[in-house]
């Protein structure tokens, strides 16, 4: 007969299995992937300050204090001006009105001069070679309007084409065509109110290549006209 040796119950801390193991390697492992990014990473205190008081102030709360003096990689920064905290907060504004068009539309920041550049693809504007503003166009630049009624921003409209030449009666070159269809830009602004001596209308061909010229995909992305969105100096 046997002998009668109990069986051991299972301590807490026995290793059922190596899944702890490997959650604290994988928690050890992020940990040191966030503390390496934060390391290398460069933080624009500008927008940042800007940036967070755009945000507080959309969802009701008190804006960041604006930071002033040396920051921590030893370079002087000045504060957030008022006008680019506006700059900020427009662009927010534009993002949110252009809702389904947003595959005809980019919007960015554009540093000289420092302005909103809102990008319009040809396609949702003109049919190729023309321009006459389709309805769907002055659907959306009527949204696009309501923010830069009643401001003192200033518009630069810019036309621009691809590299295939146009010669027509009404379009002798790439340069009337890209001049007319920032012409027709500029004259829906006005018609919808904006004051026609803060506009300047400027044709530049296919002198600034988006993308290459050499595809139609490239040629698409060229075929834009661009609103650049600044401050009014001269008020």
């Amino acid at each position: 007969m046997k002998p009668f040796v109990p069986k051991r119950k299972p301590r807490d801390d026995d290793p059922d299995s190596g899944w702890s193991l490997t959650l604290a390697d994988m928690m050890t492992l992020l940990l040191c992937f966030f503390v390496l990014m934060l390391t290398v990473a460069k933080v624009d205190r500008d927008k940042y300050d800007a940036m967070s008081s755009v945000m507080a102030q959309a969802m009701g709360g008190k804006a960041a204090p604006v930071r002033e003096g040396r920051p921590l990689d030893g370079a002087v920064r000045t504060a957030v001006g008022q006008e680019q905290k506006n700059l900020f907060e427009l662009q927010l504004e534009l993002a949110a009105l252009i809702g389904q068009d947003r595959d005809h539309v980019e919007l960015k920041m554009r540093a000289e001069p420092h302005a909103v550049a809102i990008s319009l693809g040809d396609r949702i504007l003109f049919d190729l070679g023309k321009a006459e503003l389709k309805p769907a166009a002055r659907a959306l630049l009527a949204r696009l309007a309501g923010p830069l009624s009643g401001t003192r921003y200033a518009l630069t409209i810019e036309g621009h084409t691809d590299n295939l030449p146009i010669q027509s009666a009404q379009f002798p070159s790439n340069w009337e065509l890209s001049s007319a269809r920032a012409s027709a830009v500029a004259r829906f602004f006005i018609e919808d109110g904006f004051p026609k001596e803060r506009i300047r209308v400027v044709g530049l061909a296919d002198t600034r290549p988006k993308a290459s010229n050499d595809t139609e995909e490239g040629r698409r992305k060229n075929r834009r006209v661009v609103i650049l969105v600044r401050p009014d100096l001269e008020k």
